[in-house]
């Protein structure tokens, strides 16, 4: 239904599927995410326009989603998981795991992974070879939704925008300052409010 929304194809999507499981030439076992996120207390930072208002984060483990691991990286806060469709994510430490997408719009942007130490990598079709699906849409809500499966005690947003209508200016490298948002943006973040609502209000 959201690739006729917004025109996405899903040949598309399973070339991007195709190549990033080519690219993983390491099967990492993710017996380690689950173990870092389990029963933890979870931040997650998104890219909005609050962003360089965070200078330090008290919860147990950080995961960052795409450019917002810039600016954490940048003041010193390396964060634990990195969820990515690789759009906005420019610097790569060793120490994350790397929750990579792989979308019909960033087969450009997959040789990124080579950065990468581990990685699990991530498709919006049906999963085959190496690759994961544990759902969402954006990188923000998919980690909302990767740390409730993970079944984290507790989820705490930072810097998680949907209705301001204003994108922040580390989502993508090329903006220089925070921007309005699109209305295809901010159709982006309507579902991904959607969808975090729902999996922070869902009870096991």
């Amino acid at each position: 239904m959201i690739r006729s929304w917004f025109g996405f194809k899903e040949r598309d999507d399973y070339i991007s599927a195709s190549i990033l499981n080519y690219l993983i030439t390491k099967e990492y076992d993710e017996a380690e995410l689950k173990e870092l996120i389990k029963g933890r207390e979870i931040a997650i930072v998104g890219a909005g326009p609050q962003l360089d208002k965070i200078n330090k984060l008290k919860e147990d483990v950080i995961i960052a989603a795409d450019g917002a691991a810039n600016y954490l990286v940048d003041i010193g806060i390396v964060p634990d998981i990195i969820v990515t469709d690789l759009d906005g994510l420019q610097t790569f430490p060793k120490n994350p795991i790397y929750v990579v997408l792989a979308h019909g719009d960033n087969i450009n942007l997959l040789h990124k992974v080579k950065e990468m130490d581990k990685v699990i990598p991530n498709s919006q079709v049906m999963p085959f070879g190496r690759l994961r699906l544990y759902g969402g849409f954006t990188d923000g809500d998919r980690a909302v939704v990767l740390a409730k499966y993970m079944k984290a005690s507790k989820i705490r947003l930072y810097a998680m925008d949907f209705q301001s209508g204003i994108v922040g200016k580390f989502s993508k490298p090329y903006y220089q300052r925070n921007v309005p948002a699109s209305m295809i943006k901010r159709k982006k973040l309507e579902i991904a409010r959607m969808i975090i609502e729902q999996v922070l209000n869902y009870n096991e």
